[in-house]
C-alpha cells in the first residue's frame, strides 16, 4: 500500500487510478507531480504504475481470451447457401 496511515489512502488511490487513465507511462516529471499530489515518493509512484500495468495487462488478456471463445463462428454460417 502506498500509506495506510494518514488515512487517506482511497483518496490516493483515486488519484492514482485518474492518472492512469490519462497515461500508462508517466515520465520523470509527472511521477514527481503525481508523488507530491499523493503524498509519497517518487519511486513508490513508479512501482505503483508498474504493479498496476502488470494488473490491467492481465485483465486484458483475460477480457480478450473470453471474448474469443464466446464469440461463435456465425460468418461462416451465414455465407452458406
Amino acid at each position: 500500500p502506498l500509506s495506510l496511515n494518514n488515512g487517506s489512502f482511497p483518496e490516493q488511490l483515486k488519484e492514482l487510478e485518474k492518472k492512469f487513465q490519462e497515461d500508462h507511462y508517466p515520465d520523470n516529471e509527472k511521477r514527481r507531480e503525481i508523488a507530491a499530489v499523493v503524498g509519497v515518493t517518487p519511486q513508490r509512484i513508479m512501482i505503483w504504475f508498474q504493479n498496476r500495468r502488470a494488473k490491467w495487462r492481465k485483465v486484458e488478456k483475460w477480457r480478450m481470451r473470453n471474448n474469443s471463445s464466446s464469440k461463435c463462428p456465425t460468418s461462416s454460417v451465414l455465407s452458406m447457401p
